[in-house]
């Protein structure tokens, strides 16, 4: 194992060939027609072993339509190919961070990409705003929120499985999520060209990276990605490549899902390489829990001998700090270590 150092970026990249046989690819169909029917457990298991073991797995047979995905794919690709001046009339602001942007940050670092982020339909509750649409002559916004109730659908019946993992009724945690979660869906651009080449750039002129390493803040993630690959996960001191897999989503846990499950389930820390020779698009569901969510670890996870390792979080105002930190540095990134007990 490499000696420690402090920027994880800095890591090697692992061997790729050892890790499709350790990251399994599950068919969660029975999943779909009833998380709690015996037959669904097989593949329940094998969804908590990968938490367990790597925070990320790929799904098939899940429900939503190749038809659907093909759809949403070129709206993804008809928006990030309008003029600029189309992209930043919906630019985000730190009020309102649905829309356009192409100077996001992780841990502080300029990512090289832009992207398009919608939540549900209304205002939200935590910033108050509504998703702002590009006009452009195609159905995206149709295309784009039937996706997301599509992807929100999925989302539910993995949650499902989750929560029957830990040892748990599988609609456990329905109730925090079913009617008024905070989940959103991002579209991704990774160009080969830096979109701010050569600009006057307030955070860092160079950016090495995709998406520098992180985790996610909420629940799980439903990532769509495109064959291109530059997908990895942080394990034992390396970098492992997430090789696409034809109509397959790619999961991962989220910092929310470590806390309830009091550190069994792994909140992966990934990244994206940078594009150098061909763009790249990928699409990540971000499922959130309603606003009003404390999130602590849940009964079943929670003894005598595994006490709780976490006090209680506030879901909006932790999602809050993330989204300010992927805006512009104000400050270190708020984190789940800040509330370990």
């Amino acid at each position: 194992m490499p000696e420690p150092q402090e920027d994880l970026d800095q890591y090697p990249i692992a061997e790729s060939g050892a890790l499709i046989e350790q990251v399994p690819v599950i068919d969660v169909s029975a999943i779909i027609r009833n998380a709690s029917a015996p037959e669904a457990r097989e593949a329940i298991d094998k969804i908590a072993a990968a938490c367990k073991e790597w925070g990320f797995f790929q799904v098939v047979n899940h429900g939503v339509s190749q038809q659907l995905i093909d759809e949403t794919w070129r709206e993804t690709a008809a928006f990030f190919h309008q003029p600029a001046a189309v992209k930043e009339s919906i630019m985000r602001t730190r009020e309102n961070p649905w829309g356009y942007y192409n100077n996001e940050l992780t841990k502080n670092q300029r990512d090289k990409k832009e992207v398009f982020d919608y939540t549900t339909d209304g205002v939200d509750p935590i910033y108050d705003s509504e998703n702002r649409w590009p006009v452009m002559d195609s159905p995206i916004r149709k295309t784009l929120s039937a996706y997301r109730d599509a992807v929100t659908r999925l989302g539910l019946s993995l949650l499902e499985a989750f929560c029957v993992g830990l040892g748990l009724p599988a609609d456990y945690m329905r109730s925090d999520f079913e009617k008024d979660h905070t989940g959103f869906i991002r579209l991704n651009y990774y160009p080969v060209k830096d979109p701010l080449e050569r600009l006057n750039v307030e955070h860092l002129p160079v950016a090495d990276l995709g998406v520098h390493h992180h985790s996610d803040a909420g629940a799980l993630t439903v990532l769509l990605q495109d064959d291109v690959g530059g997908l990895q996960v942080f394990k034992a001191g390396y970098w492992h490549n997430i090789p696409p897999v034809p109509g397959a989503f790619v999961i991962n846990t989220g910092d929310m899902m470590q806390v309830w499950s009091n550190d069994i389930y792994q909140a992966a820390i990934h990244r994206v390489l940078a594009m150098e020779e061909k763009d790249r698009y990928s699409i990540p569901f971000f499922f959130n829990p309603s606003a009003n969510t404390e999130v602590s670890p849940l009964p079943s996870v929670v003894s005598r001998d595994r006490p709780a390792r976490y006090r209680s979080i506030s879901w909006s105002e932790f999602r809050g700090k993330r989204t300010d930190g992927d805006y512009a540095d104000y400050g270190p990134e708020v984190q789940i270590a800040q509330y370990r007990i």
